[in-house]
């Protein structure tokens, strides 16, 4: 393992990993240039099933390629429980990181095509060189954990969507992680396969008390996760707990200030308070209150008819875009 890093300080026990101001950018050149991820901060706890939330092109994909180690992050920290930050870590030690601690769960599966189910779920064990007898038990294990012994010996264009995903999710626990990423788990099987696959995600974490963090569009997903992250152009807008409506986000979403203070306001209420406004603020005793101030002096710029990051036609009554979700300068009537 690793041991260039002199500083080295594990998190708080109930932690399995902490996100600190993590940017990614993309490209290069000045005028190529995008910024995935702006800031983003969060924890997982140990057993927790977090799920991340929001449009697409919000930065969901790039988060979690980042937390895997598969991406370098432009800037900040990815702490595991140990202390370690993969992001300083040598691409040598962290291809070994990654194999101890970390399992993947894709939406296409991402299975060799040639082995059987069961060659599969031993590939991560081989490749730490595993003991042959522990490698044979721990598969046999997961496979009748997962009721897919049975198809053991079949290749993956023989078995079904729901079942390429139980061999997934095997592979993904073979080498015992402490954490599982899964992206799109539920996108390429059936809504009962669904259900059936976010449940035995619950089992696993209840069981073996391995923390998940999943990408999903799915709104079934609110009804499994004990807590969810709400994401647009890169940064944590809000908090949402079990049981969210996927559709109506702001009944639900608590407010995340980002790495510099910042408050996205809830669509719903700028509808209500009906234009552009300032605010005054206070810090009260129930906390800090925000008092919406019409301004006159201010004109009414252009009326907003598309999207600025998209070019999507934008519906009246509307403060954020419904494509891609970029918040715009003014309610649209």
């Amino acid at each position: 393992m690793y041991t260039g890093i002199t500083e080295k300080k594990e998190l708080p026990e109930d932690l399995a990993l902490q996100c600190l101001d993590l940017y990614h950018v993309y490209g290069t050149e000045l005028e190529n240039k995008v910024v995935a991820l702006r800031g983003v901060s969060f924890d997982i706890k140990k057993g927790e099933i977090l799920s991340i939330i929001g449009p697409s092109g919000a930065g969901k994909s790039t988060l979690l390629l980042s937390l895997g180690g598969m991406l370098k992050p432009s800037a900040g920290q990815i702490i595991f429980s140990d202390g370690t930050d993969i992001t300083k870590l040598p691409e040598k030690f962290l291809f070994e990181f990654r194999r101890k601690k970390i399992g993947y769960v894709f939406q296409e599966q991402n299975l060799l095509p040639h082995l059987s189910a069961e060659k599969n779920i031993e590939m991560p064990m081989k490749l730490l060189n595993t003991p042959y007898l522990e490698i044979k038990r721990k598969s046999k294990e997961l496979m009748q954990r997962l009721g897919i012994y049975h198809r053991r010996h079949h290749i993956p264009t023989k078995l079904s969507g729901g079942e390429r995903q139980r061999v997934a999710i095997a592979r993904a626990l073979a080498n015992n992680p402490e954490i599982i990423l899964a992206d799109e788990p539920t996108g390429a099987v059936d809504a009962e396969t669904s259900v059936q696959i976010l449940e035995l995600f619950t089992e696993l974490s209840n069981e073996f008390g391995t923390s998940y963090l999943i990408c999903s569009h799915d709104p079934i997903v609110a009804d499994f996760s004990n807590r969810s992250l709400e994401i647009r152009d890169g940064i944590i807008i809000g908090e949402h707990g079990m049981g969210f409506d996927l559709e109506n986000l702001d009944q639900t979403r608590l407010l995340v200030p980002d790495n510099q203070g910042r408050l996205s306001i809830p669509e719903e209420a700028m509808r209500q308070l009906g234009g552009v406004f300032l605010f005054s603020w206070q810090v009260t005793e129930q906390g800090l209150l925000l008092k919406p101030i019409k301004s006159p002096e201010r004109r009414e710029g252009p009326k907003i008819k598309f999207c600025p990051s998209c070019g999507l036609e934008i519906p009246p009554n509307t403060y954020s875009c419904p494509r891609c979700g970029t918040k715009l300068t003014r309610v649209v009537h």
